[in-house]
């Protein structure tokens, strides 16, 4: 697993946070929103509140498909009250939210979690695909035929969201899961890599450096400021290197961010034994 994280060119504040945990094979990005530091405050609640409801969701306990459906829906959801409760307190805050995206890798299949425009990718036999939907005007337009690929490209409203975490419908939280190939690799992004950074680049970057993460996260991050990084850029990587059964979280371990057996059994992750995951931000 890696991750990287960049306030871009244009902007001082970095409102993206992004979480890797090896050990609960958890990949989590959030996009903040919300002006002065409140959009830093909602990505950073965002994070905090999904680690810690999937680690108590994973404690002591292997779960089938349909329960980590639902353990990442009400780990979504939580973060959403929380941001909502921190908004209700008034000034600066009142209208934070944040965009999210999370994969959780269990019983070798890849669970995925979003809203908003924060993105899952996967780059399987060298083919990158989309694994999300954007919950945004945009995407809507695209899917109606009024607006192409190209047009959506130059549209001032590409970056408009229709929900986000602190101001969504508990209905539009998008979860699913997919089996895992060996050689997948999984890409969480916010939108500033997607924005800047045409689908055949990341294609490129990935499939080249597959065996390298901390260094595509680097390359990724990199152009993407090349082509003008107008917003904060975040990635998180992480690569299947053979399937795997569900092991549960030890109990007394499952508040621990340290390294438990897990992360030691998870030999299938890169890294998983020497990089228990960082927040940069």
């Amino acid at each position: 697993m890696a991750s990287k994280s960049d306030a871009g060119c244009l902007r001082t504040l970095n409102e993206d946070v992004v979480r890797v945990a090896p050990d609960l094979g958890l990949l989590v990005v959030a996009d903040g929103m919300g002006g002065h530091n409140s959009g830093e405050i909602a990505a950073r609640l965002a994070v905090e509140v999904i680690e810690k409801r999937m680690r108590k969701a994973l404690s002591g306990t292997v779960g089938d498909a349909a329960l980590m459906r639902e353990a990442l829906r009400t780990a979504l959801l939580d973060a959403h009250k929380r941001i909502a409760s921190a908004a209700g307190e008034g000034g600066s805050r009142q209208l934070m939210g944040a965009t999210v995206a999370c994969v959780l890798l269990h019983d070798s299949r890849a669970h995925l979690a979003h809203v908003g425009d924060t993105r899952i990718y996967r780059l399987r036999g060298g083919r990158l695909e989309l694994l999300t939907r954007d919950h945004s005007p945009a995407q809507r337009a695209l899917e109606a035929g009024v607006v192409d690929e190209v047009e959506l490209t130059t549209s001032h409203n590409r970056h408009l969201v229709t929900h986000a975490l602190g101001a969504v419908a508990e209905d539009v939280i998008s979860v699913r899961d997919t089996p895992v190939e060996p050689g997948d690799l999984f890409l969480v992004c916010s939108d500033g890599l997607n924005d800047m950074v045409d689908g055949a680049d990341i294609e490129l970057i990935l499939d080249t450096l597959s065996d390298n993460l901390p260094l595509a996260a680097e390359q990724l991050v990199m152009i993407a400021r090349d082509c003008g990084g107008h917003d904060n850029i975040t990635v998180a990587l992480a690569r299947v290197d053979a399937l795997f059964a569900a092991q549960p979280v030890p109990a007394q371990e499952a508040s621990d961010t340290g390294k438990s057996f897990i992360s030691r059994m998870f030999s299938w992750l890169t890294g998983a034994n020497q990089d228990h995951g960082q927040d940069r931000t």
